[in-house]
């Protein structure tokens, strides 16, 4: 059976969160899905409620991550924890530039 376009978008979205929460474990700067959803800027159970109504997080709330993230940077004074913070900016704006591109490819096959 033929998995239909949104389905595989959705599918693809979640598998993006899924590799970025765990970079950002490997890193150490989260070391559970709470964590992720609280550098979100959301409540504890933010990305399990998401998974489990078959979504992947917002691009907002990344974007929000991502700003968590370089204010960091901007307050840290040790070089190697600021370039580990700047490695998981990278990582964040790569995971909100793919679930840009799978959006637009959604849009143009409707």
């Amino acid at each position: 059976m033929k998995t239909s376009p949104i389905h595989s978008t959705i599918k693809h979205t979640i598998e993006i969160d899924e590799a970025l929460l765990n970079d950002l474990k490997r890193l150490g700067i989260v070391e559970t899905q709470y964590d992720l959803s609280r550098l979100c800027g959301k409540n504890n159970s933010y990305y399990s409620c998401m998974r489990a109504k078959g979504f992947g997080l917002k691009v907002g709330s990344l974007t929000f991550m991502s700003m968590r993230l370089r204010k960091r940077m901007n307050e840290i004074k040790d070089a190697r924890v600021s370039a580990v913070l700047t490695h998981a900016d990278r990582l964040v704006q790569r995971a909100i530039e793919e679930k840009c591109r799978l959006r637009e490819l959604e849009l143009s096959q409707c």
